[in-house]
């Protein structure tokens, strides 16, 4: 009997030895707070469980790095636009946002406070470049004391830069090869496919606009697939059968979602 029972053991641990689920990151943090604040970033680890957490980083009127998705800070009930403010000013504003049935308070996240929040809960910060000054296409010169920050917070190994700016992500690439990198894009991926490969990035590409043969390209090549925004278990499920390296979501909880065995995963160390 007890050699029967190891065999059915064995069994069971052979049939799910390819059971597995993409990296979760929550999206602004998570739907429990007012995005892009520190309160939906603890929330986003403390409740839902995500092992990383993406932010929106713009450059204010002072030279101060903070978190906001949009130029100006009307979506969560404020007048101000970041990079003609700042810090000081932004800070001075209570944001206001309704979330399902629930409305948050909040202030705005300095990207120091957010790495914090990230180092201590020992999850992965996913820092996307929007247009700001010293950080786009045209000038980086910004950028310089945004790494000198993650550097000091010990963060450098840890950090994903992603954003939709290709020079932007040429520049991080050349002058700071340690850093992980992600294009956001959505069907223009296919367009960019052989400049993604040779500037080694990961593509984070929008639900909806790729397939399990897209996956399968970027894997032969030895990169990864994220994915964004993925609120669905439905979605999730497809995306973790197709083999989606890492997933974007502002709800899903990691742990309520399906094992799967995918069509195609890259093997990592």
């Amino acid at each position: 009997m007890k050699k029967l029972t190891l065999i059915i053991l064995a069994l069971a641990c052979a049939a799910t030895a390819g059971a597995w689920k993409p990296t979760f990151i929550g999206h602004r943090g998570c739907f429990t707070g007012v995005m892009n604040t520190a309160e939906a970033y603890v929330n986003g680890v403390e409740i839902y469980g995500y092992e990383g957490l993406e932010c929106d980083v713009r450059v204010t009127a002072d030279g101060q790095y903070v978190i906001s998705h949009d130029e100006t800070t009307n979506a969560v009930g404020g007048n101000l636009t970041v990079a003609q403010a700042t810090l000081a000013q932004l800070q001075a504003e209570e944001y206001v946002q309704k979330r399902g049935d629930s409305t948050y308070t909040g202030h705005i996240c300095t990207v120091a406070d957010y790495l914090d929040i990230c180092k201590a809960k020992d999850v992965i910060p996913v820092v996307e470049l929007k247009w700001s000054t010293g950080i786009n296409n045209n000038d980086m010169s910004n950028f310089d004391g945004l790494a000198r920050l993650i550097d000091e917070k010990g963060l450098t190994r840890k950090v994903v830069i992603l954003t939709s700016m290709r020079n932007s992500l040429e520049y991080v690439r050349t002058h700071y090869p340690r850093l992980r990198c992600q294009f956001l894009c959505r069907d223009n991926w296919a367009t960019h496919f052989d400049w993604i490969v040779m500037w080694r990035l990961t593509p984070s590409i929008q639900n909806g606009c790729f397939d399990e043969e897209t996956v399968r390209r970027f894997h032969d090549e030895g990169l990864g697939v994220a994915t964004w925004t993925v609120n669905n278990p439905d979605d999730c499920a497809r995306l973790t059968a197709m083999g989606v390296d890492m997933l974007t979501s502002d709800r899903l909880v990691p742990a309520d979602m399906p094992d799967m065995e995918p069509a195609s995963r890259l093997e990592t160390p």
